[in-house]
């Protein structure tokens, strides 16, 4: 089971490494000028900040269970 929690922990934190990395927005708004302003949603963004935070605490679980 370890090993599968190990799997989800690199698949989550490599996701959240390429919405980071990659600057991943999910919303558009008009700039008026002709060009488009992106950002993330306040869900997205959750999301996105609860994903790091569980994944670093499952992390030191792990790590302390070895």
């Amino acid at each position: 089971m370890q090993d599968k929690m190990r799997e989800l922990l690199k698949a989550t934190q490599a996701l959240v490494a390429y919405i980071e990395e990659h600057h991943v927005f999910d919303k558009l708004a008009d700039a008026g000028c002709g060009l488009y302003d992106t950002y993330r949603s306040d869900d997205f963004e959750k999301v996105v900040f609860t994903a790091k935070k569980v994944s670093a605490d499952l992390e030191k679980e792990l790590t302390g269970s070895d």
